[in-house]
């Protein structure tokens, strides 16, 4: 239900940092390595450890002006090498935390970047692709969580990208529409990520890359983007594996127009005429005069403070009938996806940071909030999730939230592909890391296994904020790492030596439980997930 895809929040959200990565060894002695792409060469940076890193690689021309809400065009080519030693400008976006819009930012912001672990190696190396989180409104390849370092040194290539963000990146407006080819609007943001996979496709064999081993991941809205894109025609062949973390393409999407049902939220062209409306453009040509908005005066508008019991609507993809030709349920139902290995997964406390701000003291404040997010459908849940059975009325609207959102549609999507043959391998993340999270809201929490607590082990950080600081720790990173490479490398993340990671069943509905000691389960969450399923959850 789309009620529960606004709060999509990535946590690391909460924790922008403006740092460079420094996850990896020292400069090595030399001149820095220069590789030619099709657009022109870029300078980067190399490592003693044999590894390269190519930083705020431009992929498409600026989106401002006449290209602002049309779909992203390659960069314009250039002759001189280009400095790639820094990371490109964020896309503009709000601080969730005051509503006011991030510094530092730029519409000029469609930048990738690339770690290597040899730029001429013996055999290629497969490529893995990542896409942030950050509920498709804010988030950077910038954000320290994101250093492609480790995994670069454990033989793959890395590549991250920027994409547009909030009403930049998703607005549907049938003026839009009117003007655009595909005669839709919405899903410039997805349009950008495809657009950065057809560079990896057409330039990563200058990286030491594999164009034909590319695995697409992400985490949370990351996972989505990922899934969406395998559910959308035009990105197929553009990657030949894919991990979700914390994210399906269940949840998160509108539809582009009405859709006639009592009782259905609104759809993409109504928020999108209301937003035009708050800005100011109601006559004439209403894209020419959203296009002289600056992006200050569109955050304006699409900004508010987090608010996790009933969030402000904001923007995401869309069913627009091009880029998703239809409600990804309906399309992963037929079997009109990309056919390719799965892996996917989620937290087990994956709620918890999105009910930092929740006043729920009471049973009767618990009863009042689920009844705000899923109206009609409170008392099933509550016989589901009682208070009396966790510590507190806040932590079982944690855990609601936490498996409407991400857990039981994980379950939904692993269930659907291997019925229809697919080969998939799921996880669940049970491990409370050493170090508190750091809060925007003060003081250092304790969230659990909280939303993206994954991401340090999978990108094995050893420096920043993320670090890992145990020898145990960074032993479940080289673990995870191991997993998460073989898996780019042979679509099963099994390997020797390793705990057995069992294939997902729909019998056994079999997975890998992350901990300090690995171990096997089965039927994640069966009764409750039932529930919320047979309410279309």
């Amino acid at each position: 239900m789309r009620s529960f895809s606004r709060l999509l929040l990535s946590s690391c959200l909460l924790l922008l940092t403006h740092c460079a990565h420094s996850n990896g060894p020292a400069l090595a002695k030399g001149p820095a390595p220069v590789v030619q792409t099709g657009r022109g060469p870029v300078r980067g940076l190399a490592y003693e450890d044999g590894t390269a890193t190519f930083l705020g690689i431009p992929f498409a021309q600026p989106p401002t002006g006449e290209r602002r809400w049309r779909a992203p065009e390659p960069a314009e080519a250039w002759s001189t090498p280009r400095e790639a030693s820094h990371f490109g400008v964020r896309c503009p976006q709000v601080d969730m935390r005051n509503g006011k819009p991030v510094e530092a930012t730029s519409e000029d912001c469609l930048t990738l970047n690339v770690w290597t672990p040899a730029l001429q190696p013996q055999k290629p190396a497969p490529v893995m692709v990542y896409i942030h989180g950050g509920g498709f409104t804010l988030g950077s390849t910038q954000d320290e969580l994101y250093d492609g370092s480790a995994l670069a040194r454990a033989g793959v290539v890395v590549v991250t990208m920027n994409y547009r963000l909030g009403a930049l990146g998703f607005l549907a407006h049938p003026a839009l529409g009117a003007g655009a080819p595909e005669g839709s609007s919405g899903n410039y943001g997805l349009m950008d990520q495809r657009l950065a996979l057809e560079w990896v496709r057409d330039n990563i064999s200058a990286f030491g890359g594999d164009p034909t081993q590319v695995t697409l991941f992400g985490e949370s809205a990351g996972a989505i983007s990922a899934c969406l894109q395998m559910v959308s025609p035009a990105a197929h062949g553009l990657f030949h594996r894919l991990i979700a973390e914390s994210g399906t393409c269940y949840l998160g999407t509108t539809p582009l127009k009405d859709p006639g049902t009592p009782g259905q939220e609104d759809s993409a062209e109504e928020r999108g005429m209301r937003f035009a409306r708050e800005v100011g453009c109601t006559e004439g040509d209403i894209a020419a005069c959203l296009r002289t908005r600056t992006p200050e005066q569109l955050l304006a508008v699409s900004g508010a403070a987090l608010d996790l019991i009933k969030p402000r609507v904001g923007f995401g993809p869309v069913v627009d009938g091009n880029v998703i030709p239809a409600a990804p349920r309906q399309l992963l139902a037929e079997g009109k996806y990309a056919k390719v290995p799965l892996m996917l997964g989620t937290n087990r406390d994956e709620g918890t940071i999105f009910t930092l701000q929740a006043k729920i003291d009471t049973p009767e404040q618990y009863e009042a909030a689920v009844n705000v997010r899923v109206p009609g459908k409170a008392e099933p849940l509550l016989r589901a999730y009682p208070a009396k059975d966790f510590t507190s009325p806040k932590a079982a609207f944690s855990r609601l939230l936490g498996d409407g959102m991400f857990v039981c549609p994980t379950r939904r999507l692993a269930r659907t592909l291997t019925e229809q043959g697919q080969p998939v391998h799921a996880y669940f993340f049970t491990y409370e890391p050493r170090k508190p999270l750091g809060s925007v809201f003060g003081g250092m929490l304790k969230l659990g296994a909280y939303h993206s607590a994954e991401l340090p082990f999978v990108f094995g950080l050893s420096r920043g904020r993320f670090a890992l600081d145990s020898d145990a720790e960074r032993e479940l990173s080289r673990k995870l790492i191991g997993y998460w490479t073989r898996f780019a490398t042979q679509g099963n993340p099994n390997g020797e030596g390793a705990v057995q990671w069992p294939a997902y069943t729909r019998d056994g509905e079999q997975y890998l439980e992350i901990n300090m000691e690995l171990g096997q389960g089965s039927n994640l969450n069966a009764q409750r997930c039932d529930v919320l399923d047979s309410l279309g959850l």
